[in-house]
């Protein structure tokens, strides 16, 4: 990783601190700077204003974390595979999250979530969109397990699709009421169950 990209990163991580724990139209430059303890020169070359650095946030936090699509294709080819790798995924951001001070990444994102409903016109649109492609990720990875035999024929991929990613996001939700987010080990629980009955 270069300089520059290492710069970006550690602005980024600093905003989304920052963003996670105050709302969006109290988060002015001078109080990034102080907060973050980065120049605004520093933020307005990598982002060009509040604006850019918040949407690359929500780009980076809310859409890029926590998402299907960072399982490497490779372990799409069962579904067993793909979960649990997912998991595993989701284990390491909660950690990465509590090192940098973090303690509940749910609560986190919902702040974030908050702010983008009220500061980015189309948040709404683009969530609709990153739903629709996780559940086309899921689909995809059902069909391919119902085709080589993993799991039987008969089920369908649309309604399963629908419940591998609906139980993650009501762990997600629920997770923003506890003191350290979701439980992840209870979310593979319910995953082996629902694996389970498919067989």
């Amino acid at each position: 990783m270069s300089k520059g990209e290492i710069s970006r990163r550690k602005i980024l991580i600093e905003a989304f601190r920052l963003f996670a724990t105050m709302p969006y139209d109290r988060v002015s430059f001078s109080v990034m700077e102080k907060e973050m303890e980065i120049s605004r020169g520093s933020m307005v070359y990598y982002f060009k204003n509040k604006e850019g650095l918040f949407k690359e946030v929500v780009r980076s936090f809310v859409y890029g974390a926590s998402s299907v699509r960072a399982v490497p294709d490779a372990y799409k080819l069962s579904l067993c595979s793909f979960y649990t790798y997912f998991i595993e995924t989701l284990k390491r951001e909660q950690e990465q999250m509590a090192g940098m001070g973090i303690a509940n990444i749910n609560e986190a994102l919902m702040r974030i979530e908050n702010s983008a409903l009220t500061y980015i016109p189309d948040f709404k649109e683009q969530t609709a969109r990153w739903y629709e492609e996780e559940l086309q990720i899921w689909q995809a990875v059902i069909e391919n397990a119902i085709s080589t035999g993993e799991i039987r024929k008969g089920i369908d991929p649309v309604a399963i699709s629908y419940f591998y990613e609906d139980c993650y996001l009501g762990r997600a939700f629920h997770g923003v009421f506890t003191d350290a987010g979701y439980n992840i080990d209870r979310l593979k629980q319910t995953y082996d169950r629902l694996y389970a009955l498919l067989r």
